[in-house]
């Protein structure tokens, strides 16, 4: 099965729930150029992503090559996903391509997205639609493939509805010079808008008078123009102007699967947030240890619980030897791993050197850890980090958030710019950072949810 799927207009929230659902079903994916890349992030790890997209006036796929994987791929694998731009059906070439594929034998479904001439141009302040304003709009592309120009300018510069022209950024002053020729008022209001949605979205409005004398080289594809009374609203209907920290891009890494609670931060803030696994975590349960010879036992962190109770069950040994031991942690996570497993700790510290200064006799105490953690007092590994590939998106983020130490340190062996301000948790994850000489380090309260909320705070929003 083939699945023609609108990607939508880049904006992460604006991508459909049937398009989500496919994407993690997907055994395949040909995607477009301008398709947001982190949607690739729903597939499965073994799905097959392959960008078959065109650019612009630069080397592209060609169609009839397009055609021909399509069918290929069908044969190979269960459930094709072609991940579009916008809506399949809106100069995106996808009922062509479905016309060849049921041609060749394949069966095939479509799944609309949001356009962007609705959905990004709503998002910057322009409704296409407006009551004794605009009561329709005409969409028109500047591009054919035969090349030549199949505008009918007069009936365009007669036309009283909005009128949106995709593909146009390199011809913006010819068609305002079509349209004052065949009589359009030099009142009429324009619209130049470039990248809507994206962090980088610019919003250029006009008249067709006017705009003849601007620089418009910053202004690039892709771009929609916008022509029509509707624009006169951008100023005041602009989504970018109430979100406090609209085009932040934020980078939170973690080593295991746990979430970040980010599914507002665009929505409500503006911030596009990149989260990013960079480990496993790998429970050690080949070692052996004897419990009888210890009186207190020191939880590091939820993986150190997680991975000693994984010990015990492996090697058979029953819970209830811990029965006449005293249980310390370190850190509110880990307390909450230990009472899930019915566990009430005796004591709480929040970092490992205050836990240390309290026990009094390290001879009878074992701290359990991570593999790689160094120690002072005797101790017992549970669980050991293990990087895993991952991908960075080529931009520059405005903060980085990490939630442990060797978090910290698989980003930096990666590249990451020690200029970008850091949010980390205090004590070893803070020390990490002054030791790799971060330049702006936030220290945050030790969850996830605080490093948030003080990102939230940093850049401007209120919670």
């Amino acid at each position: 099965m083939i699945w023609f799927v609108g990607a939508g207009c880049y904006h992460p929230d604006m991508l459909t729930i049937g398009a989500k659902k496919l994407l993690e079903q997907a055994d395949c994916v040909l995607y477009d150029h301008l398709v947001n890349k982190e949607f690739l992030r729903y597939t499965k790890p073994e799905c097959k992503c392959q960008c078959v997209g065109k650019r612009g006036h630069k080397p592209s796929f060609k169609q009839e090559d397009i055609y021909e994987l399509l069918v290929t791929m069908d044969k190979k694998y269960q459930n094709v996903v072609r991940l579009k731009g916008g809506d399949p059906f809106l100069f995106a070439r996808g009922s062509e391509e479905m016309h060849y594929v049921l041609a060749h034998g394949c069966n095939c479904q479509y799944v609309p997205g949001i356009s962007s001439a609705i959905g990004a141009l709503g998002f910057a302040g322009i409704p296409v639609t407006q009551r004794h304003t605009s009561t329709g709009f005409v969409v028109h592309t500047m591009h054919y493939q035969d090349g030549k120009d199949h505008l009918d300018y007069k009936k365009i510069a007669s036309e009283s509805n909005t009128q949106i022209f995709f593909m146009g950024s390199n011809k913006i002053k010819f068609l305002v010079n079509q349209c004052l020729k065949y009589g359009m008022n030099e009142n009429t209001p324009i619209a130049l808008g470039s990248h809507l949605t994206y962090p980088e979205q610019q919003v250029y409005t006009s008249t067709l008078r006017e705009i003849m004398n601007q620089d418009l080289s910053n202004y690039s594809s892709p771009m929609l123009i916008v022509l029509g009374d509707v624009v006169k609203e951008q100023s005041i209907l602009d989504n970018t102007k109430r979100l406090p920290s609209f085009s932040k891009q934020v980078l939170f890494v973690s080593i295991d699967e746990t979430n970040w609670p980010t599914q507002d931060l665009l929505l409500r803030y503006g911030i596009y947030d990149y989260t990013r696994q960079v480990a496993n975590v790998e429970y050690i349960t080949n070692e052996s240890v004897h419990l009888d010879s210890y009186e207190e036992l020191i939880f590091s962190s939820k993986h150190a619980v997680e991975g000693f109770f994984t010990y015990l069950t492996k090697n058979n040994i029953d819970i209830r030897t811990l029965v006449s031991k005293k249980i310390f942690c370190i850190g509110n996570k880990t307390k909450e791993s230990l009472m899930q497993r019915g566990i009430l700790p005796d004591h709480l510290e929040m970092h490992s050197q205050a836990m240390f200064e309290f026990v009094k006799d390290h001879k009878k105490v074992l701290y359990i850890k991570g593999r790689d953690v160094k120690c002072p007092i005797p101790s017992f590994s549970t669980y050991q980090i293990k990087p895993i590939d991952f991908d960075l998106p080529d931009i520059r983020f405005d903060a980085i958030c990490v939630s442990c130490p060797q978090a910290l340190d698989i980003l930096v062996k990666k590249g990451i710019s020690k200029e970008i301000p850091l949010f980390c948790y205090a004590h070893k994850t803070l020390a990490k950072a002054k030791e790799c000489e971060f330049n702006n380090i936030q220290i945050c309260s030790s969850s996830k949810d605080a490093i948030v909320k003080q990102v939230i705070q940093y850049f401007g929003g209120e919670l």
